[in-house]
Order: structure tokens, then C-alpha cells, then sequence
């Protein structure tokens, strides 16, 4: 019996691997497919036909999606700069599609694409965690990334007759008939005429539609007509908007101005100059629309200026904006030089000594004019040690924007004499006084340390720092060093002095506002941001009192997901700025956030722009 227990003992091990093999096997066979994108529609990639501006783009799944993780993060749309193109996501059972934003303006240049351009949309895919997912809950098994190029007016497929594709409707383009009278309020005279498909942006203009007083027959000139669109608006198809102006002008000369009772009547016009759709097809005449003229205006949805001292561009230390006086101008200061040695940011240990060439940060080799080194900013960063070498000539570092110092600056020659003044002195003066000196037209962060190779002494002084912003010190300066700084506006509340000044002296510095002869300077600045209420995602721009020479351009960004009262941080979530003018349009999403970059050219001796306020009106 002893044999057969052993050849039992021995088969075991074996009957039961059997059963468990089956079960792995059978588990390998039910293991589902990979969740992949199958197709797009219309095709994509090398050698694909360009897209029009309206064409939206379907991808498809090997099984349903998941709806919730398909968001402006997981399927998202990128210009050249890396910036998110605005447009809309519509998810079905296994495919996503992207809607673009279709262009309104009669250049074609304001919508989600720009005919030439070149985009990438992307899908994310495992591993990120926010990668769109199937319907029970397995992740993209990679991200997918597609090249889109838009078709130029030379490629449009026959058929075409401009760079928007027509709309597959059975539906006439009409002029939407209203019951009764619409209200026009009397100091915001813009009429709206609502269509049942959107208009082709390049039909759109004053010939294409007469606008009439009743009071005397005249016919009125609009100022502009738009195309505007709105998720708010409850009339599908589009809108056109028809500015009068706060003095509408006459067909035959001069202006007319709107009475509280007045009757205002819009027709459509025939011929060549008709509206059209997409399609190239011209309106259906209808009926005419009547306005009365009410009172009442325009409530403002945003402000600018509201408290702020200065406007900033993306690098903050290069030349922005400012605001006194109740005007909003570039910060600009004739003592600060004409900026044409560039931006200083050197990227490893450098001298600055009078007529000697030095590497500014970019390559290239420039030398100071005498005694002066006027850049449009300076940034020593972190780790880099600056040597002011005033032993024969005087070191007078000037910066049309701002100087921040985060390394190490070492001075060295003799201290300038120190002059102790009880009243302001100008900084002309200030600067022809000292040994060393740094001057900013915009603020002067002073964050590493500053190290005297000579001997101090009570009657000397080491260092002049000239600011017509705000100083920032964070490390301790040199002994009697000199602190001249203009005077802040009446309405400034914040400290112009942050830091503790230790044993520097402190006086008033008077500039001169303006730039020198032969300047030639770019400034650009940026606004805070200002949220829309829920209830509006439109309204017009009022640039008041603006200059010429003055660019706006407007930039929307949506909420952030973990702080709804601040706008979103990432780039990819900022629109890209569309340039605007004086009455012009804004739309964006309801309660979304907004902000105008400001930029003008500052030329010696030519009047510089400036704009007194800037506002979003309720349209």
C-alpha cells in the first residue's frame, strides 16, 4: 500500500494546476480590448485636406465614452503660442466632437481659426489621470495629437464660395419679424436684427441695409455693423448688430441726435450688395423692423482703472503703463534713458566698466555711452555676480522698465560725496552726483546682496538707486546708500518702500515724464482681471478719451475649477488677444473673466498715446 499513497502524493500537485490553468486561461480570454481612438472624421494627418473655418472635427472610440471625463483639458485645441482655441465639445455614445467658434468679423480673423493657420488637437491618454475615459472606466491607452491646417483662400474645394463651410439646412435665410416695436435706448442706439442661419461676415456692410428717422425721412449712416453671437441669445441662427452712435450720421451730411418718441425703421436692400449665408444664397425680403427711442443707456460691466497704480506686461520688468492723474499712459521717464542697449539679463558673472564691451545676456557685444548704460530693464538673476567698476568714470545703470537685482553686485572705486538735501532735487542731479548709480522708470527690486570694495565713510556715499516706482529691498544696503523716489500719486495707497531701508537715506527724486530724442520704445501692459456677472457674456468696449498710436486687445479666461472667484491660471485656458476698438464687441462665456493688454510705440519727440478709462458695457 505504501507505493500507492507516494504515486498519489506525486499526481496532486498536478490534478489541481489543471483547474487553476483553465481559469487563467479563461480570464486571458475575457480580458477587454484596449480603449483606443479609432478614426476622425474628417480624416487627419499627413496629407489630409486643409479645414474650413467652420468645420468641426469628430473623433471616434473603440467603445462608449465616458461623458464627464471629456473636458476643455482631456480634448483641447492649440494655436502656434500654445494658447487654447475657444470652441465647444459635444459628446455622443463612443465619438467627441469640437465645434470652432466661426468668424464674425468681415476679415475673417476673430473666430476659433484663422484661414493659413496651422493647430494641434490633442486627447489625453493614459497615464494621465485625466485622460478620457470609457464608459466603464478604462483610460485612453494613449494620447493622441493631430496637426490641423486651415485652408488658405487658394485651397477652398469647388463648390465653396468662401472659407466657411455651408450649413446643411432646408431653412431659407430671413429677417426674423417682430410683433411690435422694439425699445432702442436713447444714448445706446444699437439695433439688433436676428436671422434664421448666420450671415456670411464678408456680405455684411451699410449698403446692405437702409436705416430711417420717421421723424423727417432721413436716412441714417450706421457707424458699424457687426455679427454677434451669444449663448444667451434665445434666437438661433445669428445676429446682427447696427451701431448708430450716440449722434447718428445723415446720408446726406451732418449728424442728428435722437429724441426720447423718435421711430426708427430697417430694411433690407437687394442686388449685389444683399446679405448672404455661407452659402453665398442672399436674404429673403420681408417685412421692415420698427424701433422706438426710449431713455436709458448702457450699465457698465467692467472698469479700468479701479485703484491700480500700474499695468504690466508679461515680463513686469520690461516698460508697462501707469496711471495719474486719471489717466492711464505708459510708464515712460526721460532720466531712464533710451533703452538701446536692450534687456540686460547676463547669464554668468559680468563687469560693467565705461567704454569697455561686455555681454549683455543674448550674445551680443555693446558697450556704454561714457558713463551711461541705458537698457530698457535689468534682471540679474540668482547666482550671478555684476561688478560696477567705477575706478575711472562714474557707472550710471539706466533701465526704461524696471531692474531687479536677485545676485550679487559688487561695487567698486571711490564713494561719490554725500549731499544731505531737506527738499526734493531732480534726478538729473541726483544722478550727475553719484559714483554709482542705478535708475528705473518702473520699480527697483534690490534682492541680493550689494558688497562696497572700499572703506565706508560718514561723508560719502556708495550707491544711488533712483526709482519712479516701488523700491523693494530684501537684503541690507550698503551704508548711506541714497534713496531718491518720485512722489506717488495722491491716490496710491500701497508703500513705495518695501523693506527694510536700514541705514540708507531717503529723499525725493522729480523726473521728467517722457523719453529722450531718437527713442524708439515698445510698452505693453496688461490689466487685472474683471469677472462678467452669470447673467451677461457680452458688451462693448469704451476706449475714453484713447489716443492714436493706442492697441487694445481683449483676453478671456474661464474660472478655476478649485477657485470660481479667480480666473484660470494655465495658459492653455486663456483665449489668444483679439485686437479691439473703441465700440466693439466682447463675447465671452456668462461669468467668465476678462482683461485688456495695452501696447503703444513711444517715439521721441512724437505726442505719446494714452487713454483716460477704459469700460465694458452692457450691450
Amino acid at each position: 500500500m505504501m507505493p500507492a499513497v507516494m504515486f498519489l502524493r506525486r499526481r496532486t500537485p498536478a490534478l489541481v494546476l489543471v483547474p487553476l490553468l483553465a481559469a487563467a486561461c479563461s480570464r486571458s480570454e475575457s480580458r477587454p480590448e484596449a480603449f483606443e481612438v479609432a478614426r476622425t472624421s474628417p480624416p487627419l494627418g499627413a496629407g489630409a485636406a486643409p479645414l474650413l473655418l467652420n468645420d468641426s472635427i469628430t473623433i471616434y472610440f473603440t467603445a462608449p465614452v465616458q461623458p464627464p471625463s471629456v473636458t476643455e483639458d482631456s480634448v483641447t485645441v492649440l494655436d502656434d503660442q500654445g494658447r487654447k482655441v475657444p470652441g465647444s465639445l459635444r459628446v455622443g455614445v463612443d465619438w467627441v466632437t469640437f465645434e470652432p467658434e466661426p468668424p464674425l468679423a468681415a476679415d475673417l480673423a476673430d473666430g476659433s481659426f484663422r484661414p493659413g493657420a496651422t493647430y494641434r488637437l490633442l486627447v489625453a491618454g493614459s497615464p494621465r489621470p485625466d485622460a478620457v475615459r470609457a464608459a466603464d472606466g478604462r483610460r485612453l491607452a494613449a494620447p493622441s495629437v493631430w496637426t490641423l491646417r486651415i485652408a488658405e483662400p487658394a485651397e477652398l474645394p469647388p463648390g465653396v464660395p468662401s472659407a466657411l463651410r455651408p450649413l446643411a439646412f432646408d431653412v431659407p435665410l430671413l429677417l426674423r419679424a417682430t410683433e411690435l416695436p422694439q425699445p432702442l435706448p436713447v444714448d445706446a442706439a444699437r439695433l439688433r436684427l436676428h436671422f434664421t442661419l448666420p450671415l456670411l461676415p464678408t456680405s455684411v456692410s451699410a449698403d446692405a441695409i437702409t436705416v430711417r428717422l420717421l421723424r423727417n425721412l432721413e436716412v441714417l449712416r450706421p457707424r458699424s455693423l457687426r455679427i454677434v453671437t451669444s449663448r444667451l441669445d434665445p434666437f438661433p441662427g445669428c445676429t446682427l448688430e447696427v451701431d448708430l452712435g450716440s449722434q447718428p450720421q445723415v446720408a446726406g451730411g451732418g449728424h442728428v441726435v435722437l429724441r426720447p418718441g423718435d421711430c426708427i425703421s430697417v430694411e433690407l436692400n437687394v442686388g449685389s450688395g444683399a446679405l448672404t449665408d455661407y452659402a453665398a444664397q442672399p436674404v429673403l425680403l420681408g417685412p421692415a423692423q420698427w424701433w422706438n427711442v426710449v431713455e436709458g443707456g448702457s450699465i457698465a460691466l467692467a472698469e479700468w482703472p479701479s485703484g491700480e497704480i500700474a499695468y504690466l506686461g508679461a515680463d513686469p520688468l520690461l516698460p508697462g503703463f501707469e496711471v495719474r492723474a486719471g489717466v492711464i499712459r505708459p510708464r515712460v521717464r526721460i532720466e531712464a534713458g533710451d533703452g538701446r542697449l536692450g534687456l540686460f539679463r547676463p547669464r554668468r558673472d559680468t563687469q560693467l566698466r565705461p567704454g569697455q564691451p561686455f555681454d549683455p545676456g543674448d550674445g551680443r557685444w555693446v558697450a556704454s555711452e561714457g558713463s551711461d548704460f541705458p537698457f530698457t530693464a535689468v534682471d540679474i538673476p540668482a547666482g550671478v555676480t555684476v561688478t560696477l567698476d567705477a575706478t575711472d568714470a562714474p557707472v550710471r545703470v539706466l533701465a526704461c522698465g524696471g531692474i531687479r537685482v536677485a545676485g550679487d553686485l559688487v561695487l567698486r572705486g571711490s564713494p561719490g560725496p554725500l549731499r544731505l538735501r531737506r527738499f526734493e532735487a531732480p534726478a538729473v542731479d541726483l544722478l550727475g552726483e553719484a559714483r554709482i548709480a542705478l535708475l528705473a522708470a518702473g520699480d527697483l527690486q534690490m534682492q541680493g546682496r550689494i558688497r562696497a570694495e572700499w572703506p565706508l565713510s560718514a561723508d560719502g556715499s556708495p550707491l544711488t538707486l533712483l526709482s519712479a516706482g516701488r523700491v523693494q529691498i530684501g537684503q541690507e544696503l550698503p551704508f548711506h546708500t541714497v534713496l531718491a523716489l518720485e512722489a506717488p500719486p495722491p491716490e496710491q495707497s500701497v508703500p513705495v518702500i518695501l523693506g527694510a531701508r536700514g541705514q540708507a537715506l531717503v529723499t525725493s527724486a522729480t523726473f521728467t515724464y517722457g523719453v529722450p530724442a531718437g527713442s524708439d520704445l515698445q510698452v505693453t501692459g496688461l490689466t487685472p482681471w474683471r469677472q462678467l456677472p452669470p447673467d451677461r457674456d457680452s458688451g462693448f468696449v469704451r476706449l475714453v478719451d484713447a489716443s492714436p498710436g493706442l492697441a487694445a486687445a481683449w483676453q478671456a479666461a474661464a474660472p478655476d475649477a478649485l477657485a470660481p472667484q479667480q480666473p484660470d491660471p494655465r495658459l492653455a485656458r486663456q483665449s489668444r488677444p483679439h485686437p479691439i476698438q473703441d465700440g466693439d464687441l466682447v463675447t465671452i462665456g456668462a461669468g467668465s473673466f476678462l482683461r485688456v493688454e495695452l501696447s503703444a510705440r513711444v517715439q521721441g519727440g512724437a505726442p505719446i498715446p494714452t487713454v483716460r478709462e477704459l469700460r465694458l458695457l452692457d450691450r
